[in-house]
């Protein structure tokens, strides 16, 4: 234990990094962060006004990796929504669908949906569909986007 009353002006500014430094860890640990951009790289919204908004611990998204996606859905005012959905896609002027097949896997503590299992193995024009049920009721998001 330092006596930070007694400590040199080297000591002091050691012991108040490795501080910072135990804190800042703690804080990214606690945080709900999931590696994942700060910005959603991708984002829609339903014709009722309910946001989709995805983001990747892949960014940029990138040909033939797979990656994790971490989905948040909010109503018109921001606030998370509780939701069940079922992502399909693919590119449209190919004729093609996913050369996966993403799984939601789970429910993090601050409402986002931990989508595994996506990958992009060409570029061009790419479609996801986004079928969910909010409190019973239907929605359909589609977001189109380039790679």
């Amino acid at each position: 234990m330092y006596n930070l009353q007694s400590a040199s002006p080297r000591q002091f500014i050691r012991v108040t990094c490795q501080l910072l430094l135990a804190s800042w860890l703690v804080l990214a640990q606690f945080s709900g962060a999931s590696g994942a951009a700060a910005t959603p790289v991708l984002t829609g919204t339903t014709a009722t006004g309910i946001r989709i908004e995805i983001y990747s611990d892949l960014d940029p998204l990138l040909i033939n990796q797979i990656h994790t996606w971490y989905i948040r859905v909010l109503d018109a005012n921001g606030a998370p929504l509780q939701a069940q959905m079922s992502i399909s896609g693919g590119m449209p002027e190919h004729d093609h669908g996913m050369p996966t097949a993403p799984q939601i896997t789970r429910q993090l503590d601050n409402g986002d949906y931990q989508l595994e299992g996506m990958r992009f193995h060409m570029p061009g024009l790419w479609q996801l569909l986004f079928e969910l049920t909010i409190n019973g009721a239907q929605e359909t998001a589609v977001i189109d986007f380039r790679l």
